[in-house]
């Protein structure tokens, strides 16, 4: 079983999807990868940030300079590395064409998923270079996505679903916060410091 750090390597003193937490992360020898999370400002800037809310207001409606404390993603990118990046897309807006830009200037091992299926197709369809995965709380086993990977809750990876998946060629990576006893390659660990 290998972990991936949900949103860095965080604690009450380092903020959760900081470039400290991100850089802790892959720092650390107990992870053979990072998740983290990506929106877009109104100024087109794609930005490290979980929360659609910034102190009251939608980031879609903020301006980069005015919020403290967040990161560009060309700041993550720019950490040398050749670990997982699990990179999730909240923004169903993102400019696909700019994100694929900024993840091409930098040589990483990029994870793209959603819970937007549609733009993880898009994003796919210009750029297959990397692996592109949806997060899923339920699955629909007959879906023909083209799908790398699929993220799923730990409440609902049965080993039947993950057996099937496989079977398809699809990795399965497992989130959640139950203890995981499955037989799985990846599993996003939200336990930290």
């Amino acid at each position: 079983m290998n972990l991936i750090a949900h949103r860095g390597i965080w604690n009450k003193y380092i903020k959760d999807n900081s470039y400290e937490a991100i850089k802790n992360a892959i720092k650390s020898d107990k992870y053979i990868g990072v998740e983290f999370d990506v929106r877009t400002t109104q100024d087109k800037k794609i930005i490290i940030y979980h929360d659609a809310l910034y102190n009251g207001t939608l980031v879609s409606k903020m301006f980069y300079k005015d919020m403290k404390d967040v990161y560009l993603l060309t700041d993550i990118l720019s950490i040398n590395t050749n670990k997982i990046l699990l990179i999730e897309i909240k923004d169903r807006n993102i400019d696909k064409t700019k994100l694929l830009k900024i993840l091409n200037r930098y040589k990483r091992n990029y994870y793209i998923m959603s819970f937007n299926t549609k733009l993880i197709e898009e994003l796919k369809a210009l750029n297959n270079k990397y692996k592109y995965g949806v997060l899923n709380y339920v699955l629909n086993s007959d879906s023909k996505y083209n799908l790398d990977f699929i993220c799923l809750l730990d409440i609902v990876a049965t080993d039947k679903i993950i057996k099937t998946l496989e079977k398809r060629g699809i990795e399965v990576i497992i989130y959640g916060t139950i203890n995981i006893n499955k037989s799985v390659k990846y599993i996003v660990d939200d336990k930290n410091l």
